[in-house]
Protein backbone atom coordinates (compact mmCIF):
# COMPACT_ATOMS: atom_id res chain seq x y z
CA UNK A 1 0.00 0.00 0.00
CA UNK A 2 1.14 3.36 -1.07
CA UNK A 3 1.98 6.36 1.87
CA UNK A 4 0.56 9.41 -0.19
CA UNK A 5 1.85 11.75 2.77
CA UNK A 6 3.70 11.01 5.75
CA UNK A 7 4.53 13.67 8.73
CA UNK A 8 4.34 13.17 12.72
CA UNK A 9 0.73 14.05 12.87
CA UNK A 10 -0.78 12.93 9.38
CA UNK A 11 -0.44 9.69 7.67
CA UNK A 12 -2.10 9.68 4.22
CA UNK A 13 -2.61 5.89 3.04
CA UNK A 14 -3.73 5.39 -0.72
CA UNK A 15 -4.92 1.91 -1.72
CA UNK A 16 -4.34 0.40 -5.11
CA UNK A 17 -8.20 0.30 -6.00
CA UNK A 18 -9.83 3.42 -7.25
CA UNK A 19 -6.63 5.51 -5.29
CA UNK A 20 -9.16 5.60 -2.37
CA UNK A 21 -7.34 7.05 0.65
CA UNK A 22 -7.48 6.31 4.62
CA UNK A 23 -6.38 8.94 6.52
CA UNK A 24 -4.56 8.85 10.25
CA UNK A 25 -4.73 11.72 12.65
CA UNK A 26 -1.48 11.38 15.20
CA UNK A 27 -2.37 13.47 18.08
CA UNK A 28 -0.50 13.63 21.63
CA UNK A 29 -3.10 11.52 23.03
CA UNK A 30 -5.08 9.99 20.51
CA UNK A 31 -4.86 8.78 17.10
CA UNK A 32 -8.04 9.29 14.49
CA UNK A 33 -8.37 6.73 11.51
CA UNK A 34 -10.51 7.89 8.84
CA UNK A 35 -12.04 5.34 5.78
CA UNK A 36 -10.21 2.32 6.27
CA UNK A 37 -9.92 0.53 2.95
CA UNK A 38 -9.99 -1.59 0.74
CA UNK A 39 -8.25 -4.90 0.38
CA UNK A 40 -6.81 -7.36 3.30
CA UNK A 41 -3.32 -6.89 3.30
CA UNK A 42 -4.06 -2.57 2.80
CA UNK A 43 -5.97 -2.84 5.99
CA UNK A 44 -3.11 -4.91 7.50
CA UNK A 45 -0.56 -2.46 6.88
CA UNK A 46 -2.65 0.58 8.52
CA UNK A 47 -3.21 -1.70 11.60
CA UNK A 48 0.60 -2.14 11.91
CA UNK A 49 1.89 1.69 11.15
CA UNK A 50 -1.05 2.49 13.68
CA UNK A 51 0.68 -0.12 16.13
CA UNK A 52 3.99 1.81 15.80
CA UNK A 53 2.80 5.57 15.79
CA UNK A 54 -0.32 4.82 18.59
CA UNK A 55 1.04 2.61 20.91
CA UNK A 56 -0.97 3.16 24.02
CA UNK A 57 -2.75 5.93 22.29
CA UNK A 58 -7.02 6.58 22.97
CA UNK A 59 -8.43 5.35 19.16
CA UNK A 60 -11.09 6.64 16.93
CA UNK A 61 -12.41 5.71 14.08
CA UNK A 62 -14.29 8.34 11.43
CA UNK A 63 -16.46 7.98 8.76
CA UNK A 64 -16.40 10.52 5.78
CA UNK A 65 -20.07 8.49 4.76
CA UNK A 66 -21.14 5.60 3.99
CA UNK A 67 -20.45 4.05 0.23
CA UNK A 68 -19.22 0.68 0.49
CA UNK A 69 -15.39 1.51 -0.17
CA UNK A 70 -15.63 4.14 2.89
CA UNK A 71 -16.87 1.43 5.16
CA UNK A 72 -15.41 -2.29 4.12
CA UNK A 73 -12.72 -2.19 6.97
CA UNK A 74 -14.51 -0.77 9.26
CA UNK A 75 -14.65 -4.93 11.09
CA UNK A 76 -11.24 -4.61 11.31
CA UNK A 77 -11.20 -1.60 13.83
CA UNK A 78 -14.66 -1.75 15.31
CA UNK A 79 -13.23 -1.46 19.04
CA UNK A 80 -12.31 2.04 18.14
CA UNK A 81 -14.69 5.15 19.48
CA UNK A 82 -16.33 5.94 16.05
CA UNK A 83 -17.86 9.38 14.44
CA UNK A 84 -19.94 9.90 11.61
CA UNK A 85 -22.90 11.97 10.73
CA UNK A 86 -26.26 11.45 12.29
CA UNK A 87 -27.54 11.06 8.47
CA UNK A 88 -25.14 8.13 8.48
CA UNK A 89 -26.53 6.58 11.48
CA UNK A 90 -29.93 6.60 9.90
CA UNK A 91 -28.95 5.83 6.69
CA UNK A 92 -31.90 3.35 5.37
CA UNK A 93 -29.83 1.56 2.79
CA UNK A 94 -27.63 0.33 5.16
CA UNK A 95 -28.42 -3.97 3.46
CA UNK A 96 -27.87 -2.67 -0.08
CA UNK A 97 -24.45 -1.18 1.19
CA UNK A 98 -23.21 -4.30 2.89
CA UNK A 99 -24.63 -6.41 -0.04
CA UNK A 100 -22.22 -4.89 -2.28
CA UNK A 101 -19.31 -5.31 -0.20
CA UNK A 102 -20.34 -8.89 -0.47
CA UNK A 103 -20.49 -8.94 -3.96
CA UNK A 104 -17.47 -7.34 -4.02
CA UNK A 105 -15.85 -9.81 -1.92
CA UNK A 106 -17.02 -12.74 -3.47
CA UNK A 107 -16.40 -11.47 -6.85
CA UNK A 108 -12.67 -11.19 -6.63
CA UNK A 109 -12.07 -14.01 -3.62
CA UNK A 110 -11.39 -11.79 -0.74
CA UNK A 111 -11.26 -13.19 2.67
CA UNK A 112 -11.64 -11.18 5.03
CA UNK A 113 -11.01 -11.72 9.05
CA UNK A 114 -14.30 -10.19 10.56
CA UNK A 115 -17.68 -9.90 9.54
CA UNK A 116 -19.12 -7.54 7.44
CA UNK A 117 -21.92 -4.97 9.16
CA UNK A 118 -22.58 -1.32 9.21
CA UNK A 119 -20.69 0.81 11.57
CA UNK A 120 -22.00 1.06 14.68
CA UNK A 121 -21.37 5.28 15.82
CA UNK A 122 -20.89 6.36 19.21
CA UNK A 123 -20.84 9.84 18.36
CA UNK A 124 -23.15 11.82 15.45
CA UNK A 125 -23.30 14.96 14.08
CA UNK A 126 -26.09 16.56 12.76
CA UNK A 127 -25.96 20.38 12.25
CA UNK A 128 -23.12 22.43 10.64
CA UNK A 129 -19.82 24.48 12.58
CA UNK A 130 -20.34 21.28 15.94
CA UNK A 131 -17.23 20.93 17.83
CA UNK A 132 -15.58 17.78 18.78
CA UNK A 133 -12.52 18.30 21.11
CA UNK A 134 -10.12 15.41 21.27
CA UNK A 135 -6.82 14.90 23.13
CA UNK A 136 -5.63 18.63 22.45
CA UNK A 137 -6.91 19.06 19.14
CA UNK A 138 -10.06 20.86 18.07
CA UNK A 139 -12.34 19.69 14.96
CA UNK A 140 -15.49 21.14 13.26
CA UNK A 141 -18.11 18.99 11.33
CA UNK A 142 -20.18 19.95 8.65
CA UNK A 143 -22.85 18.49 6.42
CA UNK A 144 -21.49 17.09 3.10
CA UNK A 145 -24.92 15.89 1.32
CA UNK A 146 -25.00 15.77 -2.87
CA UNK A 147 -22.35 13.14 -3.04
CA UNK A 148 -24.74 11.49 -1.13
CA UNK A 149 -27.26 11.43 1.68
CA UNK A 150 -24.78 10.75 4.38
CA UNK A 151 -21.72 13.13 3.98
CA UNK A 152 -19.29 14.76 6.86
CA UNK A 153 -16.86 17.29 6.20
CA UNK A 154 -14.12 17.16 9.10
CA UNK A 155 -11.99 20.46 9.85
CA UNK A 156 -8.93 19.58 12.67
CA UNK A 157 -8.98 23.50 13.44
CA UNK A 158 -5.32 23.02 15.52
CA UNK A 159 -3.52 21.18 13.02
CA UNK A 160 -5.37 22.56 9.86
CA UNK A 161 -6.50 18.87 8.32
CA UNK A 162 -9.46 19.34 6.09
CA UNK A 163 -10.95 15.76 4.91
CA UNK A 164 -13.50 16.43 2.72
CA UNK A 165 -14.55 12.69 1.41
CA UNK A 166 -15.54 12.37 -2.17
CA UNK A 167 -15.48 16.11 -3.04
CA UNK A 168 -12.83 17.73 -4.71
CA UNK A 169 -10.83 14.82 -6.34
CA UNK A 170 -8.69 16.17 -8.89
CA UNK A 171 -8.94 12.11 -10.49
CA UNK A 172 -12.85 12.76 -10.58
CA UNK A 173 -15.38 14.54 -11.49
CA UNK A 174 -18.38 15.25 -9.51
CA UNK A 175 -20.46 12.00 -8.55
CA UNK A 176 -23.42 12.87 -7.80
CA UNK A 177 -25.56 10.05 -5.68
CA UNK A 178 -28.15 12.27 -4.13
CA UNK A 179 -28.79 15.68 -5.07
CA UNK A 180 -27.30 18.66 -7.55
CA UNK A 181 -28.99 21.57 -5.47
CA UNK A 182 -27.50 19.65 -2.24
CA UNK A 183 -23.87 18.51 -3.84
CA UNK A 184 -24.00 22.78 -4.79
CA UNK A 185 -24.66 24.02 -1.13
CA UNK A 186 -21.81 21.50 -0.06
CA UNK A 187 -19.45 23.24 -2.87
CA UNK A 188 -20.20 26.39 -1.07
CA UNK A 189 -19.50 25.46 2.42
CA UNK A 190 -16.40 24.07 1.41
CA UNK A 191 -15.56 27.23 -0.32
CA UNK A 192 -15.95 29.19 2.89
CA UNK A 193 -14.21 26.89 5.31
CA UNK A 194 -11.07 27.23 2.62
CA UNK A 195 -11.73 31.17 2.69
CA UNK A 196 -12.28 31.44 6.46
CA UNK A 197 -9.58 29.28 7.82
CA UNK A 198 -6.12 28.14 7.18
CA UNK A 199 -6.30 24.99 5.58
CA UNK A 200 -2.77 23.37 5.66
CA UNK A 201 -3.95 20.34 3.81
CA UNK A 202 -7.09 19.18 1.81
CA UNK A 203 -7.69 15.56 1.55
CA UNK A 204 -9.75 13.83 -0.64
CA UNK A 205 -11.38 10.33 -0.78
CA UNK A 206 -9.57 9.70 -4.22
CA UNK A 207 -6.56 10.80 -5.49
CA UNK A 208 -3.82 13.85 -4.21
CA UNK A 209 -3.76 15.83 -1.52
CA UNK A 210 -3.33 19.37 -1.79
CA UNK A 211 -1.49 22.23 0.81
CA UNK A 212 -2.19 24.84 -2.06
CA UNK A 213 -5.32 27.27 -1.50
CA UNK A 214 -5.47 28.28 -4.88
CA UNK A 215 -6.14 24.65 -5.85
CA UNK A 216 -8.39 23.79 -3.26
CA UNK A 217 -10.64 26.74 -5.17
CA UNK A 218 -9.65 25.48 -8.16
CA UNK A 219 -11.46 22.34 -7.72
CA UNK A 220 -14.23 23.80 -6.46
CA UNK A 221 -14.68 26.25 -9.49
CA UNK A 222 -14.25 22.48 -11.52
CA UNK A 223 -16.93 20.95 -9.70
CA UNK A 224 -19.15 24.25 -10.25
CA UNK A 225 -18.42 23.89 -13.72
CA UNK A 226 -18.92 19.80 -14.26
CA UNK A 227 -22.38 20.49 -12.85
CA UNK A 228 -23.17 23.66 -15.06
CA UNK A 229 -22.27 22.20 -18.35
CA UNK A 230 -24.45 19.00 -17.22
CA UNK A 231 -27.45 21.22 -16.06
CA UNK A 232 -27.26 22.79 -19.48
CA UNK A 233 -26.56 19.78 -21.73
CA UNK A 234 -30.34 18.65 -20.02
CA UNK A 235 -31.94 21.47 -20.21
CA UNK A 236 -31.00 22.69 -23.90
CA UNK A 237 -30.96 19.24 -25.25
CA UNK A 238 -27.06 19.41 -26.10
CA UNK A 239 -25.04 16.55 -26.40
CA UNK A 240 -22.48 16.92 -23.24
CA UNK A 241 -18.80 17.20 -24.75
CA UNK A 242 -17.50 13.81 -23.38
CA UNK A 243 -14.53 14.07 -25.20
CA UNK A 244 -13.29 17.30 -23.24
CA UNK A 245 -14.10 15.34 -20.02
CA UNK A 246 -12.08 12.53 -20.94
CA UNK A 247 -8.94 13.65 -21.99
CA UNK A 248 -9.14 15.66 -18.20
CA UNK A 249 -10.36 12.42 -16.87
CA UNK A 250 -8.66 9.39 -17.13
CA UNK A 251 -10.36 5.98 -17.35
CA UNK A 252 -13.33 6.65 -19.73
CA UNK A 253 -14.97 3.11 -19.72
CA UNK A 254 -15.85 3.04 -15.42
CA UNK A 255 -15.87 7.24 -16.33
CA UNK A 256 -19.08 7.02 -18.17
CA UNK A 257 -20.86 4.94 -15.93
CA UNK A 258 -20.73 7.33 -13.43
CA UNK A 259 -21.46 10.13 -15.91
CA UNK A 260 -24.54 8.63 -17.02
CA UNK A 261 -25.56 8.16 -13.47
CA UNK A 262 -25.42 12.12 -13.47
CA UNK A 263 -27.30 12.37 -16.18
CA UNK A 264 -29.82 9.84 -14.95
CA UNK A 265 -30.16 11.64 -11.72
CA UNK A 266 -29.89 15.43 -12.96
CA UNK A 267 -32.86 14.30 -15.47
CA UNK A 268 -35.18 13.36 -12.55
CA UNK A 269 -34.28 16.49 -10.35
CA UNK A 270 -34.28 19.24 -13.35
CA UNK A 271 -37.90 17.20 -14.36
CA UNK A 272 -36.45 16.65 -17.63
CA UNK A 273 -37.81 13.21 -19.73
Amino acid sequence: MKIQFKSEELIIFESSLYRTTTSLIIGEQYILLVDPNWLPIELDFIEETIQEVGKDKETYLLFTHSDYDHIIGYGQFKNYKTIASSNFVNNKNQASILQQIEKFDDEYYVSRSYDIEYPKIDMSFAGNNEKLQIGADSYCFYQAQGHNIDGLLTFNESKGILIVGDYLSNIEFPYIYDSLVRYKATLASLEQIINQYTIRILISGHGDFTTDKSEMLQRIQDSRKYIADLEGSILNQKEFDTTQLYTRYKFPIIMDAFHQGNIKLAKAELRVK
